[in-house]
């Protein structure tokens, strides 16, 4: 028995890189809630590739795609985002319409059609997991530390939120964003500008962090100029292409003016008025940038990563965020927790809870994003039923209201906000440690999975309760 027990413990203190039966735990941990959730805007998304190839075939061409979105799925569902990202969406989904859109059967009605369009971001997913390992190495981490880098990435609460409980893009524009930054940590400047011009149309995000580093190394204001805008020259060559009097076109404004009121709708009272806190925290970030002297290559690592990091932490405590965009914040904090091993232990602490509170703040505030009207159609339906006899199912906001997360969601973002900041603190340039003792990583990153998993595994432990009612009444 002691033997037994002794070789638990040997395991659990193992700093060695996890073994393929634990990626495969991982992979099968979130492979459930990704085939068993299909939130409202995944159904957009798959309408979105299917009717790809619907505006080339019985469209206009490839240039009506947002009218012709817009005229098969009626009033209020329209193409939002900027061009590249549905070329991108419509080539993944060509089956989709080939197979089912062609014949006049819409995708949504299949659930191999479901699963196939949805795993597009499973294989965006798995690339920047790679790209993370890569950035790591390239930052001088021992190779079993970058591999538990890519592994403490892989098991993020965010990864289960954004990819398979909310299905959203926002993975999409990671993989761009993340080889820009390798491309930056490896000195190729041209490729960095490249990977980030295809990343801001995705999503905008990524010039807040492609400007703080750009203002990082460049200080000729006209070299600054040139390359911002060869970040942004594809999103603005795309739109360029778009009649702007197109009722599609002016629905795309109009979100995006919404999207960017929404941004700066948290402000600061100064002088005579007020000032957007998202605005003034990012302003603060990219002075601070340009004004600091990097000495050497290995500063220019430490800030290369801190600096994303920093950047996007002061974006997600400075507006009302939807809970899939925290994504961003992901992988620079799994970079830093094996870059910064000598503080990796408290900083994962810090970062788990933090992560944790996040989401379940998210679960009071947000219910609606993570309901368990989500799940009958899919796998969970499928094995076990639905919850129909119940007149007054347990949804997830009257779970979070009878636990109290409803009444004190505030203070449990104000513990995410404030542990947060903490990692960043104990990150900083001057007081990351890439040296340590032996840690048991290993033991530290088990418990964070299981805990991860656990709470994004709740709203579907939810479902299957009130199945559980409805079969016994």
């Amino acid at each position: 028995m002691q033997n037994k027990l002794r070789k638990i413990e040997d395991f659990f203190r193992s700093a060695r890189p996890p073994y393929k039966w634990e990626w495969i735990v991982l992979g099968i941990l979130i492979f459930i809630p990704f085939i068993s959730c299909f939130y409202g805007d995944t159904m957009s998304i798959l309408i979105y590739e299917n009717h790809f190839f619907g505006a080339i075939m019985d469209g206009d061409g490839l240039l009506s795609y947002y009218d012709y979105v817009m005229n098969n799925l009626g009033t209020g569902n329209y193409a939002t985002y900027d061009f590249p990202m549905y070329i991108v969406l419509g080539i993944w989904g060509a089956p989709l319409w080939f197979f089912w859109g062609a014949k006049g059967i819409s995708p949504l009605s299949s659930f191999v059609a479901k699963i196939y369009g949805k795993s597009i971001f499973l294989a965006a997913f798995a690339v920047t997991v790679f790209l993370v390992y890569f950035i790591c190495k390239e930052l001088k981490v021992s190779k079993e530390r970058a591999i538990w880098g890519a592994f403490i990435y892989a098991s993020s609460v965010m990864i289960y939120v954004s990819i398979c409980l909310n299905g959203q893009t926002d993975i999409l524009g990671l993989v761009f964003i993340l080889a820009g930054i390798l491309s930056y940590v490896r000195g190729r400047n041209v490729w960095f500008i490249i990977f980030y011009a295809i990343a801001v149309p995705f999503k905008m995000y990524a010039l807040f962090t492609f400007v703080p580093l750009l203002l990082l190394r460049e200080k000729k204001i006209w070299k600054i100029g040139v390359q911002t805008l060869g970040a942004i020259s594809i999103r603005v060559i795309s739109n360029m292409l778009f009649d702007p009097s197109s009722p599609a076109i002016q629905e795309k404004a109009r979100f995006e003016s919404e999207l960017f009121n929404r941004l700066t709708a948290q402000r600061l009272p100064l002088l005579n008025g007020s000032v957007p806190v998202v605005i003034l925290l990012l302003g603060v970030v990219c002075v601070f940038c340009y004004l600091k002297q990097i000495e050497s290559k290995e500063e220019l690592d430490k800030y290369s990563v801190f600096i994303p990091l920093l950047a996007m932490g002061c974006l997600f405590v400075s507006f009302e965020s939807s809970s899939y965009w925290y994504l961003h914040l992901t992988p620079f904090l799994a970079i830093m927790l094996v870059y910064n091993w000598g503080n990796m232990k408290i900083c994962m602490l810090f970062e788990s809870v933090a992560m944790i509170c996040l989401t379940a703040a998210n679960y009071a505030t947000r219910a609606w994003a993570f309901e368990i009207y989500f799940y009958p159609e899919m796998a969970l339906g499928k094995l076990f039923g639905d919850y129909n006899a119940l007149e007054t199912p347990v949804m997830l906001i009257d779970l979070c209201g009878r636990v109290g997360l409803v009444k004190y969601a505030g203070c449990v973002y104000a513990v995410y906000t404030v542990l947060l900041f903490t990692v960043i603190f104990l990150s900083r340039p001057s007081k990351i440690n890439r040296e340590g003792e032996n840690i048991p990583i290993r033991g530290y990153a088990v418990l964070r999975l299981a805990a991860n998993a656990f709470v994004a595994y709740i709203p579907a432990i939810l479902y299957l309760y009130n199945v559980y009612l409805a079969h016994k009444s």
